[in-house]
Parts: structure tokens; sequence; C-alpha cells
């Protein structure tokens, strides 16, 4: 029985038991609001890849999607921000991705059919005027300048939201106006990129999954990545290369022995990837230390700069895991979207000129988005494995806040 198949019988059989569980986790904790989660399904395993907390992607929900996302959202604000009545949304900086914008759209139309009044913003720094945009589908979004006064939070013209909410993964840091405001600040402020780590975040969600694991009888190894982390690395002068490249033969070892041990006949690989930040950037595959010490200038290049021109010196090493899913014959994974700690809906991230062991968050992948219409196991994306799994790596963004 492959995991994913064990998984979908868990929920079968133990439905409630399992929701029981994730209900018992938030007793003592809030979930994020909300998150996205990138998975790999080889057959034998079946693991989150990455845990993005400022999500873009929301545009490319379904409609069943969105609706699950309204009341996911409804119930989320109403249960921690009883009193709340107005929410702003805090944009990322690039104002020219029209896709972007897009996703800003929905979000601000998922909290306005909650029942909240909604501003727009970007917390840029020294704007008086209010901007508006034309996202990709045409619709418009007015940026509203803001102040902070007495550490509030509030538009030019006096509007002083209840909430914020943020979309800006702050990989250059923390703006100004959203430092030590008196207002909730959603997700938590240290989970941008400027702080938080992946292997912090794949150490939290180890132990969510042994102890899932444990509960369930499910094997932790077959839901997890193994990896590595290695500090202080300065690709361009290839400072600290020996570090990561002893980082990628300590993952291969273990990865043959546990390969062995399970019989899994796939090649193992691992991903070298920035420690921090999102875009693809900073990441290569290897097979052996050797791939790392050999990189070319080109390549050390590629990995030397991530997002808003951050050095990348931390990186984790972890765990290839190629893709058996398909879509239309091209290789393909799926990108769970969360609200509250609950999966609303799933798309594929598909790239026709990658194989499976490839990065397909690269130039030339799209994305579809009528794949998962429900959680019926009839439909390519079963939110059932999927989304136990995805359950977990968002439990452990919580346990990270």
């Amino acid at each position: 029985m492959s995991i994913k198949e064990q998984l979908n019988d868990l929920l079968k059989n133990q439905h409630e038991a399992v929701n029981d569980w994730f209900d018992e986790q938030y007793q003592s904790r809030q979930p994020v609001f909300y998150s996205s989660v990138d998975l790999r399904h080889s057959g034998s395993k079946l693991a989150p890849v990455d845990t993005n907390l400022f999500p873009a992607g929301f545009n490319n929900l379904n409609e069943k999607s969105f609706g699950r996302a309204v009341e996911s959202t409804t119930h989320y604000l109403h249960r921690y921000y009883p009193d709340a009545k107005t929410v702003m949304l805090i944009a990322e900086n690039h104002t020219r991705n029209l896709m972007y914008l897009d996703n800003i759209a929905i979000l601000s139309n998922m909290i306005e059919s909650a029942g909240y009044k909604i501003i727009l913003s970007n917390a840029e720094e020294g704007i008086d005027t209010m901007r508006t945009l034309e996202s990709a589908s045409g619709q418009q979004l007015h940026y509203h300048p803001l102040i902070k006064k007495n550490n509030k939070l509030m538009t030019v013209d006096g509007i002083v939201p209840d909430l914020v909410i943020n979309n800006n993964d702050l990989s250059n840091g923390v703006p100004t106006l959203l430092e030590g405001i008196e207002q909730p600040l959603i997700p938590d402020i240290r989970l941008g990129w400027y702080k938080r780590r992946k292997s912090g975040h794949f150490g939290f969600y180890d132990q969510a999954s042994r102890q899932f694991g444990e509960r369930f009888s499910v094997d932790p190894f077959l839901i997890s990545t193994i990896f590595h982390q290695c500090g202080m690395v300065h690709f361009k002068e290839r400072a600290g290369i020996e570090c990561v490249a002893l980082g990628v033969e300590k993952v291969m070892t273990q990865l043959r022995q546990k390969y062995a041990e399970y019989g899994i006949k796939d090649e193992p690989y691992v991903f070298v990837k920035a420690d921090n930040g999102t875009y693809g950037m900073g990441i290569m595959t290897a097979r052996s230390g050797e791939d790392v010490v050999e990189m070319n200038k080109k390549s050390r290049n590629k990995m030397d700069v991530i997002k808003g021109g951050v050095e990348n010196t931390e990186v984790i090493i972890q765990e290839g895991i190629q893709t058996i899913d398909r879509i239309d014959g091209d290789v393909a994974e799926p990108m769970i979207y969360m609200v509250g700690g609950k999966p609303v809906g799933c798309i594929f991230r598909v790239h026709n000129e990658r194989d499976a062991f490839g990065n397909l968050n690269a130039q030339g992948m799209r994305f579809e988005k009528n794949i998962c219409q429900d959680s019926q196991e009839n439909t390519p994306c079963s939110f059932g494995a999927f989304g136990i799994v995805a359950r977990l790596a968002s439990l452990a963004a919580a346990r990270e806040e």
C-alpha cells in the first residue's frame, strides 16, 4: 500500500479522530492565518518541501475553493479577533507583477466576503496619495498611504484598522511603519524571511509528523524529508563550499541507508536551497558533494543571491523527492492552500521543460487551477492524503510562531 493510500484509508476510517487530534494541537496555540504548502509525491513518499506563510497564488483557486476560503476566513477571524471590523491587508511592493495583484484582489475579496471592511496598502514610506493599480484580470486595487501615530497604523485620512494582515514576506526586513504597532499583526512579524529559516520549520514539522505517526501508526519517514543545515556560506567567493559538500554527502549517506531499508528503488538526490526566501531562487540539485565543489561561476552566482538582492549565506540540504504527478503529460506538484490550518484548495505547479527530479518553481512553469474541484478521491488531487500532510506543515508553522 502506498503512503497516499494509507493516509486516505486513515481518513476514511478515522476521520473524526484525525480532526480531533489536530484540534487538540491548537488548544494552546493559534493557527497561522494562511499558508501554502508545496508537496512532492513519489509513490513511496509524500512530504512537504516548502511552506509559505505569506502566500501568493490565491487567484489560482477555483470557485469552490474560494467559497471554502471565505468560510474558513470567517471562522478564523470571528474566533481569534471577535472585535475586529476593519482589516488592513499589506501587499508586496512589486506592483508590476499583475498576477500577484490578482492574488491581492482575491485575498481582499475573501476578507470582504467574510464581512469585514478591507483597506489595502503596501506599507511603503514617503507616499501621501492613494494609488490605483489594475490587476491582470482588470480588478482595481486602491492602495492607501499610511502613517503611524501613537503606535497605531492608520491611513493618512484617519482610518484605523482593527487587524493588520501581512502579505509581504519581509525578505528585506520589517518596514518601519509596521514596527511596534498596537494592532494585531498576522502572521507574526518574526515569521518574515529576514528571520525565519526553513530548517527551523522542518525541525518543527519532524516533531509534528512523529507525534502524528505515533498516534495513527504512520511511519514519519514516509511523510517527511531528511535535511541538514549549513550556515556562513559565500558562494561567489567559494567560502564555506566544503561545509555544503560535506552536508550533501551526509544526507546522501542517510538516504542510501534508508532507501535500502525501505526497499525504495528511486535514485536518491538532494536539493540545496537557500534557508530563507522564496520564488525558487537559490536552489540546485546534487547527488554528491562533488557536484557542489565543482559548481561553475555561473551556478555560484545563481546561488549567491535570493529575492530582493539578499545574499544567500545559509542553506538547507533537503532530500529530493521525485514527482510522479502529471498534468497533460507534464511533470507537476500539488500546492495546498490553507486558511486557519485547514485546506481550502489545491492547484498544481506544472512545468513542461523539467524532469521528475527538478525544481518546478522556475521560469516556464504554469498553474492548473481547475484540477481539484473538491475533496473527492476521483480527482487527481485528493485533499485526503495531501490535506493531512499540509495540515501537519501548517501545524509546524504555528509551532514556529
